[in-house]
């Protein structure tokens, strides 16, 4: 076993070391075998590198990237439909809460979600709420409290679009011209210490994330206060629709990346900055194993935002966040963004752009596989 000590490496061997515990002048402990790092971030070390040719103008990236933003906003037409479903059913569950249905103990209401958030992308015309109910619900629960929402959205509804309602693992959705309220019951934080019977309550994972969506928006709300924020979670969530190896990155992620992505202390990145910086620390790691990552704010103790992530995930973001970052070196903002006209990133083949071929990077991790078991049976 070799012992660091500071920036010298490996120490020489001083002799047999003596038995029991750790004696001083000994090294100091071994690197624990999932030794946290602290990826590379070229805007916080740009200070260090003394530039050889100008800085180029981000005036055609910061167009693109707000055109692009533009396209993947709702009109308000779209939201101001939306948000009139929504505050329907906070005053009708309101209402409930002031005068309680037989069975239906309703504490409050929460709007989360990207609607919430202000990062919805256009045409997903979709708000999610959360009802916290004062015990735990159940199945039952779900279907009482689905059937007394539902009919008194409806007699509040004017126009002549018909409603349909479906139960799900988590509550229930509720659609009407063609916009979905996708509602998830949850309970007090208190009572999911309480025992579940899963033939019985809405399951413990379920309810769990229905309370972690209200954190989600709180925190996004508090901290998320810069414009450039929303833009990139909205440019990111393009990503996922569109770049293969970003679909395994869920939303909170995606808003966790982007609010890192444009916090630097002292610094007020421009949109462009934000844009190069999110793909410089895909490419240096920021997301991969061992790296100290990005803490969720959400969760106690240090939980990592990727961790629900496999390796062969993480390695596959890592892996096309260089590829997408050399296409950008070389003029290939339009190809990322995919805008209108210009042609795909491949990652399977290389690509010229302005003169130069890029090559996509390959993947580094390898999964390891346990020899045979030779059977010995009879021998």
């Amino acid at each position: 076993m070799n012992y660091y000590r500071g920036r010298g490496g490996p120490m020489p061997p001083r002799g047999p070391r003596p038995s029991g515990p750790r004696q001083p002048g000994y090294g100091g402990p071994p690197l624990p075998p999932d030794m946290i790092y602290k990826s590379f971030d070229p805007m916080e070390c740009k200070h260090l590198f003394q530039r050889v040719n100008p800085e180029k103008s981000d005036a055609e990236l910061s167009q693109a990237i707000l055109s692009k933003n533009q396209e993947l906003t709702p009109s308000p037409e779209e939201l101001s439909k939306l948000q009139e479903q929504v505050a329907k059913l906070t005053s009708v569950v309101d209402n409930l809460v002031v005068s309680p249905e037989p069975e239906i103990d309703i504490e409050e209401i929460r709007v989360v979600g990207s609607f919430k958030k202000g990062t919805m992308l256009v045409g997903h015309k979709t708000a999610d709420v959360v009802i916290i109910l004062k015990h735990l619900p159940t199945k039952e629960d779900t279907t009482q409290v689905m059937k007394v929402l539902s009919d008194k959205m409806n007699e509040q509804q004017t126009g002549a679009d018909k409603s349909s309602s479906a139960p799900t693992d988590s509550g229930f959705t509720y659609t009407i011209g063609g916009n979905t309220l996708r509602v998830f019951l949850t309970t007090l934080p208190s009572n999911t210490s309480e025992t579940i019977d899963p033939e019985k309550h809405i399951k413990l994972d379920h309810l769990k994330n229905s309370l972690a969506a209200i954190r989600h928006a709180r925190w996004f709300e508090e901290n998320a206060f810069q414009s450039s924020i929303r833009v990139m979670v909205r440019i990111l969530k393009d990503f996922k629709r569109r770049i293969p190896f970003f679909k395994n990155v869920n939303p909170w992620t995606i808003n966790l990346l982007a609010h890192h992505s444009a916090s630097m202390t002292g610094t007020q990145l421009t949109i462009p900055l934000v844009f190069r910086r999110c793909l410089q620390l895909l490419a240096a790691g920021i997301l991969l194993p061992g790296s100290a990552s990005i803490s969720d704010p959400c969760e106690p103790g240090f939980v990592k935002a990727h961790s629900f992530m496999t390796y062969e995930q993480q390695d596959e973001l890592a892996c096309g966040a260089q590829t997408l970052l050399r296409a950008l070196a070389h003029g290939g903002f339009k190809e990322i963004l995919g805008m209108k006209g210009a042609r795909k990133v491949t990652f399977d083949a290389p690509v010229m752009f302005d003169g130069v071929i890029v090559t996509p990077s390959k993947l580094a991790y390898e999964k390891s596989v346990e020899p045979e078991k030779m059977d010995t049976a009879g021998a």
